[in-house]
């Protein structure tokens, strides 16, 4: 007898955990929900019970007016398609419609119920939302990978054309390059004697008190004072820049005179 009753309990116990095993599974929040999820109510259901601050929202079914806290729900009953909920909270005159409104998006699978945050969009929520509003807006939209502004690219100025050297053409400035060498040169002269004569060719070369140079002077050196032809006269030592000329004309001299030397020889 007490064999029988055992193997009686032990039947029971086999046949519930079957039976248990042959219900729809349920989904775990504080309201169990049958699956198939198949009524907008259900899918909304499954949301709130996957922990979604949803709990005090109402359908939005065209009866309801001035509603702030309110949902929508697209689907089939019977479809194996998610369930789309879609959480608006709206503020300010919501009796005329909410100025201002933010949406939390949604999907229920009816089949095994699984729930996933799809995304949001609108408003930034005001101070008064509900925190868990707010907390679940500083989530951000999944999916959506934040990378940080690329500055705008700045136009780059386009260079001018460079000016070419003209192949055989010399632009430096000679009389700018004769000047400094001239100040340069003046700049190492000694003062004259007092009893200097400026005209004496063998006097080393130095400076007057009046600013102008007595003696020699180099050939590259511009004549001082003004020139008979109102430019630069070379004064009483402008001699010296006729020298070169002075020199030729000497060598010259000396070449003819002695090719008539040299004629003359072969005369006689």
């Amino acid at each position: 007898m007490k064999m029988t009753v055992a193997r009686g309990i032990q039947i029971l116990l086999t046949l519930g955990l079957l039976l248990a095993c042959a219900l729809p599974a349920r989904a775990h929040g504080t309201d169990s929900l049958e699956l198939p999820i198949d009524t907008p109510a259900e899918a909304h259901d499954a949301v709130t019970a996957s922990g979604a601050p949803f709990a005090d929202f109402v359908l939005l079914d065209g009866t309801i007016i001035g509603a702030s806290q309110f949902y929508e729900v697209k689907g089939e009953p019977g479809s194996s398609a998610a369930w789309i909920v879609v959480y608006t909270y709206g503020w300010g005159d919501c009796q005329a419609g909410c100025i201002s409104r933010h949406t939390f998006v949604y999907q229920v699978d009816p089949v095994t119920g699984a729930v996933t945050f799809d995304g949001q969009e609108g408003e930034a929520l005001p101070a008064d939302a509900p925190e868990g509003l707010r907390l679940l807006e500083a989530r951000g939209t999944p999916g959506v990978v934040v990378t940080p502004a690329t500055p705008a690219p700045t136009e780059q100025p386009i260079p001018g054309p460079t000016a070419l050297p003209v192949p055989g053409v010399d632009d430096t400035d000679w009389a700018a390059l004769y000047e400094e060498w001239y100040d340069s040169f003046v700049a190492t002269l000694s003062p004259c004697a007092p009893d200097v004569d400026p005209a004496d060719p063998s006097i080393a070369t130095c400076l007057l008190p009046d600013g102008t140079v007595a003696g020699p002077m180099p050939v590259f050196a511009p004549a001082p004072g003004p020139g008979p032809d109102g430019g630069g006269d070379h004064g009483d030592d402008g001699w010296v820049h006729e020298l070169p000329t002075i020199i030729f004309a000497v060598l010259f001299a000396l070449v003819v005179g002695a090719a008539l030397v040299g004629w003359r020889k072969s005369r006689a």
